[in-house]
Order: C-alpha cells, then structure tokens, then sequence
C-alpha cells in the first residue's frame, strides 16, 4: 500500500506541473499581448470588496468572511488556485469565487477586478500572495495588501530547508514579510519569524488568534462512564508512507494502539484536504479495530456538530514524533483547538505545543498531558477532574476566545491601514 501510495501522490504532482507549465505559456502570451480576462463582473453593490488571495484556502477565511459581513456589508472575492480550493472550507459569505490557474492567470485578474478595499493575501504558501501583492500595488495603489498567517515555514527547520518545495517558499515568505503594508498573525510564529527574517520595517501588525465561531457553538449534553470514553481527532493525517521528521506529529498509529489496549474509543474527522493515499491505510485498520473508527471529511458548518458527540478532543503532537524545530512546537496553532470548543469538548494537549497548552490551561478548555506515554494510561488523568467540572469550565470561558467577542479588532485593523 506504501508504495501505492508514493506512486499516486507523485503522478498528482506531475499532472498539476504539466498543467502548470502548459497554462503558464497561454497566460502569459496572453499577458504580454494585453488579452483581458473574460468573466470578471463583479456586482459589489457599492459596498467595500474584501479580496482574499492564496494557493491553498485554509478553512479560517470563510469564517472571517462570514464575521466581517456580520459586522459590516462587504462584498467578499476569493482568488484561489484551482489546486487548492476546497469547497468544504468554504461558505456562502464568499460572494465571488474566482479560480486561479498559474501566476499570470492571477495578474490578470488582479489587473481586471475592481480594486479592493483591502486585498487579504492567506499562507501558509507566500508565493502567490506575494505575487497577488505585486500586481495589486501596480494595478490598485490606494488599496493596502495584508499577509495573515498561521503557519511560518522558517519556523519548521529555519533557513536550511532539506525539502525542495519548503525551500523555494522561503524567499515568498520574506518578501510578503517586508512589503505588506499589515500583517495578521493568528499564532505567535509570525513574531518569531519577523526576527529570523530580520524585517526591520515598522509594519502595522494585529495578532488575531483563530479564535471559535459562535454560530458553531454546541451544548449537547453527553453521560460520561469510565468504561465508555470517546477521543475525537479533526484535521490533517498522513500515511506511514509519508516522510516522519516533517509528518510525524499526524501519523497515528502510536496512539491507536495506546488507546485500543485501555479499549477507549478513538475517531478521525480528517481534513477535508488530505489526499486519499494518506488515508487509505486508516480505513482499513478501522476494520478491523474495533475501537478505532475513521469517519468522512466533514465541513466546518457541520463539524462542531460532529464533534460533540464525543467526550474529548485531542491534540498529540509530540516532538519525540517530529523532527520540526522546538520554536514550531512551542508557538505554533491549530483550528482543531477552537472546533473543539465550538463542539463543547474539553480537550486533551499535549505540553510540547506551549502556547496551545498555555491557552487550555488559561481558559481552562480541558487537560494538559506532559509526554507522549501519558497516553497509554489516559484515563488517570481524565478521570482526575470530574467530566461534569471540565465542561462548565469550557462553557463558562469560550466566549472569550469567540469571534463575535473579536472580529471589531479585525475591522479596525482594515481601517487602520486606510491611512
């Protein structure tokens, strides 16, 4: 299966690189010879455009389009790569959706659409934000561009890069760090990585964590037996296949045979991005496992509602499982934390993610597990503070950690840079 697997996920990088090459010689004939790009009729309603701008969308965009429009009548455009668009991380808040084909399919539409009140480039890939953020400052001048992210790829392995493609990010990512008129961090990375990439230009900066959507917000009341306990994981997996220094931390069979011996119940909700190859080998150890159960993407609209099924989320990640560098560990971020929250699930860390840990200790979201072995006797620990007690803790604090409590931080920042 192992070797299945590395065949389809190589022959999908070869079809996306022939698809690349043969679309970039059109676009960018078509470029240079000033062909406009036909089906860019936006109706913006005479209300201010919010442009998001990426490669991959991550689901956290939909959400700030549905918050922003909440709090103000915006007109929202996506730019995705036809790559990397996932409907399931989308929502109806995104009025426009316009796919991408290569670098100068993405000039022209930047040069064709109605200049933005704000153009929102996404990471955690720089390059086409960055290239979005050049033809914006030619083509839009008065309107400011802004990076948001939540993954920084100087963060994984610093400057040295042994993977090709983590590689040729990095310059993108300095760039987007240096021309920005704002940048958005929804984890501490980006403040670590300014430094490494010494950016010393005063740009207007927000730390805007990912934060929990209350219209996702779940209380489904759940009976809590020691002999009965459900563990629930949503997001990216990866196969045995995969490379373990840079996937390690979402490979996990080390923890389907911990919790199947103590006989506790173990789901996945994977991300709705993970590619069939990185899970084929979960669905079959579902099978026969009785007490490991791998269940369907979902998308987030319906996500907390899955979730909440269950007793506990878990976050596992473990520098003993990966070879990323202590400063990824320590301030990176997840989504999964806040669909946890929604769902009203208290959540199980692990210690070695410090800023997650911090904020579930903080606020009081669930329990901190200190090592990796810690799992193989699980339920000391849960049992250690009555289940009753963990979630009005959770109740009690998640509207502080909401986006309805914090999108109006958002809409200043826009405003801010307006200026």
């Amino acid at each position: 299966m192992s070797q299945l697997s590395n065949v389809y996920i190589l022959l999908d990088k070869l079809k996306w690189f022939i698809y690349d090459k043969v679309t970039s010689a059109w676009d960018a004939l078509l470029w240079t010879t000033h062909v406009p790009v036909a089906n860019t009729k936006v109706m913006a309603k005479n209300t201010k455009i919010i442009m998001y701008v990426g490669e991959f969308l991550p689901p956290r965009i939909a959400r700030l389009a549905k918050w922003c429009k909440k709090c103000e009548p915006f007109t929202t455009i996506l730019l995705c790569h036809e790559r990397g668009f996932v409907e399931k991380f989308s929502n109806k808040e995104i009025d426009h959706t316009i796919l991408f084909r290569n670098k100068w399919h993405l000039k022209r539409l930047i040069k064709a659409l109605p200049a933005p009140y704000i153009l929102h480039g996404f990471a955690p890939k720089s390059k086409y934000p960055y290239i979005a953020l050049e033809a914006s400052k030619k083509y839009h001048p008065a309107s400011p561009v802004i990076t948001d992210y939540q993954d920084v790829f100087i963060l994984y392995y610093g400057h040295n890069s042994r993977l090709r493609w983590l590689k040729e990010e990095l310059p993108y990512e300095k760039l987007c760090f240096q021309s920005s008129d704002g940048i958005i961090a929804h984890s501490l990375e980006p403040a670590v990585a300014r430094r490494m990439w010494k950016v010393n230009e005063k740009k207007k900066r927000l730390f805007f964590p990912l934060y929990a959507d209350n219209d996702y917000f779940s209380s489904t009341p759940k009976s809590f037996s020691v002999d009965d306990i459900h563990l629930v994981y949503a997001g990216g997996v990866m196969g045995s296949h995969r490379d373990k220094v840079h996937y390690g931390s979402v490979q996990f069979h080390w923890l389907i045979d911990y919790l199947s011996k103590q006989k506790i119940h173990f789901h996945i909700y994977p991300s709705p991005s993970v590619l069939k190859p990185d899970y084929m080998e979960y669905e079959k150890i579902a099978k026969d496992n009785p007490y490991f159960h791998f269940h369907m993407a979902v998308s987030q609209q319906d996500l907390g509602k899955e979730l909440s099924k269950y007793h506990y989320g878990i976050m596992p990640f473990f520098k003993v499982n990966s070879g990323q560098s202590d400063l990824k560990h320590k301030y990176a971020t997840t989504l999964k934390m806040f669909n946890y929250v929604e769902a009203g699930i208290p959540i199980l860390v692990s210690q070695d993610v410090r800023y997650q840990s911090w904020l579930v200790e903080r606020y009081k979201l669930g329990i901190v597990i200190p090592k990796k072995e810690d799992f193989a006797d699980i339920r000391r620990l849960i049992c250690a503070i009555p289940y009753e007690e963990q979630i009005n803790n959770l109740y009690k604090n998640r509207e502080k950690l909401s986006l309805k409590s914090h999108t109006s931080r958002l809409l200043n920042f826009y405003k801010q840079l307006q200026n």
